[in-house]
């Protein structure tokens, strides 16, 4: 099979490499789409070659089952949570691997024709998604859907999403349907105006943004701040603007800060953590997919084939071409 190896600085190369087989309790996808996400970035910059493979918004079809399969068979279409657990704690009996008491790992190897994947992280898709929009299940839209489902957010409260990358994009519709109010922060105006597009009612570039959020929520501060840029900054404005007894929601990954606890405890404020989705939020948001509830492609706005992924990578490690969200399809 092809897929595509690191080999140094913005050295990525199309390779040959051995088929994966399915071990017990694993099936074998073909990957017909796979997005990429702002944390495969790191495989544009290695300094050496490397033996593991970018890529863990999967979505593809069975070809080959292992042992002990019980579910799955050759011809199913699925979606591939990325994230391995150990399987046998009471967090992975429920389908919730992200929070696995004896640790996690990233599958990955998503820039591949093939790979090797446990039965259980597989969700089937329903026939009316098509595969890139499976591909976006659990990252794109299940890590802000998991973060939220964390919350009481709902009707009246005033949520201000930083970053407005696609999974800040993806924020801002799933706390819209929550009948909340939304301002975006982010420094490129291409985000902000896809951030309105997707139902902010506010959009602002970082410089500032603590007045003129202030002006626009009231006095009374932000119910919610969905940090979703990974930037210290954001954390600044995060404690300017939230009121008292508000919730700070962190999501993206990244930023190196210090927090004063007079921050947190003068406001009563909440801090609510929470990393990647389970398998039952990969299910809802699929169902919300297929209520129409939200555009799963209203942000992507590039595809490539992997065999073009040597040269336009480091057009999505840019965000050049008004690029927003881009995904590797077959």
């Amino acid at each position: 099979m092809k897929q595509v190896k690191a080999f140094g600085p913005q050295d990525l190369r199309v390779v040959d490499a051995e088929q994966p087989l399915a071990g017990t309790g694993e099936v074998v996808v073909e990957v017909k789409a796979c997005g990429i996400c702002g944390s495969d970035k790191w495989f544009w910059h290695v300094q050496e070659p490397s033996d593991y493979v970018a890529g863990h918004e999967a979505a593809g079809i069975v070809v080959s089952i292992g042992e002990g399969v019980q579910h799955l068979r050759p011809g199913d279409r699925v979606a591939v949570n990325n994230v391995r657990g150990c399987g046998e704690c009471p967090a992975c009996r429920q389908g919730q691997f992200v929070r696995c008491a004896h640790g996690i790992t990233h599958m990955g190897f998503g820039f591949s024709e093939m790979i090797a994947v446990p039965e259980r992280n597989c969700l089937v898709l329903d026939d009316a998604i098509s595969y890139e929009a499976g591909s976006l299940i659990f990252d794109n839209w299940g890590t802000p859907y998991s973060a939220l489902q964390r919350t009481g957010m709902g009707e009246g409260d005033c949520v201000v999403v930083t970053g407005c990358g696609p999974i800040g994009l993806a924020a801002i519709t799933l706390a819209k349907l929550r009948g909340t109010r939304v301002a975006a922060v982010d420094p490129v105006q291409t985000r902000l105006d896809a951030a309105i597009r997707q139902g902010a009612d506010l959009a602002l570039l970082p410089e500032g943004a603590p007045n003129s959020l202030l002006e626009w929520i009231g006095p009374e501060g932000a119910d919610y701040v969905l940090e979703c840029s990974g930037k210290p900054s954001s954390y600044e404005l995060a404690f300017s603007v939230l009121g008292m007894a508000g919730t700070l929601v962190v999501i993206g990954e990244g930023a190196q800060v210090e927090i004063s606890s007079s921050e947190l405890i003068h406001k009563h404020l909440t801090l609510s953590a929470s990393l990647y989705s389970t398998m039952q939020d990969g299910a809802d948001v699929q169902n919300l997919m297929l209520q129409g509830s939200i555009d799963p492609m209203a942000f992507v706005t590039h595809t490539f084939q992997l065999k073009e992924l040597p040269s336009t990578f480091g057009q999505v490690i840019e965000c050049s071409d008004g690029l927003l969200k881009a995904v590797v399809v077959r």
